[in-house]
């Protein structure tokens, strides 16, 4: 039975963006689904056979053709992503960034990840585990081919853009926010800092909230938030001296 041309399309689209969320080459994928560079070279722009998709889905353990009706893909606004493809970022955060005030105390809320299936895309959100009274939340965006991902979060008109790397294999996200903070007194202001976003299987109490120097996480908690400028995750660009 012949490919109907909107699924042929999605496919297209699937195959792609393995590619781009493995960070692999179409050598490599031609490897893991154990077919011919040609065929691959074939396959991104649309021309392959049933037998073809099969022997990918078996290999890749992955389904190509289903699970992307309408309710399972994020709008084009948001990168048009599958809730399949991107089911590794459900769950449970620990969001960190440097406190304001400084002298080396890290803020940490306690976050987490689910499809809305009302968007539908990623959202997240503090957990109900948050002492706060006000639940800030956004949802994500993750363009195609991207090795970032965006969060844009708007609490009463108080915008912020965090911008972050996609999971890795120690399940870490680096990156930067860029929002408004009390510069003094009253007085508020642009910020950008350095921001970072953790899963872990159980959150406990100390995880979370002010932590101090010599706190339980601190240590694990600032080596990340300096990694995000040692390592180039973000840069801080500014004019060079005349």
């Amino acid at each position: 039975m012949p490919i109907a041309e909107d699924d042929r399309k999605r496919i297209v689209e699937a195959v792609r963006a393995y590619i781009a969320r493995e960070r692999i080459s179409r050598e490599e994928f031609a490897q893991r689904a154990r077919l011919g560079k040609s065929t691959v070279d074939k396959l991104v722009v649309g021309i392959f056979s049933e037998k073809t998709i099969l022997q990918i889905e078996s290999q890749l353990k992955t389904s190509l053709r289903k699970g992307e009706s309408a309710g399972e893909l994020a709008g084009e606004e948001y990168g048009k992503y599958s809730r399949e493809e991107t089911a590794n970022y459900v769950g449970e955060y620990v969001f960190a960034r440097p406190s304001f005030q400084g002298e080396g105390v890290i803020l940490a809320f306690p976050m987490e990840i689910g499809w809305d299936r009302e968007g539908p895309s990623l959202l997240v959100k503090e957990s109900a585990k948050s002492k706060r009274d006000a639940l800030q939340f956004g949802r994500i965006y993750i363009p195609r081919a991207s090795m970032h991902i965006f969060i844009l979060s708007n609490e009463r008109g108080w915008l912020k853009t965090v911008i972050l790397s996609q999971l890795d294999i120690s399940k870490r996200m680096k990156g930067m926010m860029l929002t408004m903070g009390r510069a003094f007194a009253n007085v508020y202001a642009p910020m950008a800092m350095p921001v970072i976003m953790n899963k872990y299987e159980k959150i406990a109490d100390d995880m979370t909230g002010s932590i101090a120097p010599g706190a339980r996480m601190h240590g694990e908690y600032e080596r990340d938030l300096q990694a995000v400028e040692q390592d180039r995750f973000a840069r801080w660009i500014s004019l060079a001296a005349a």
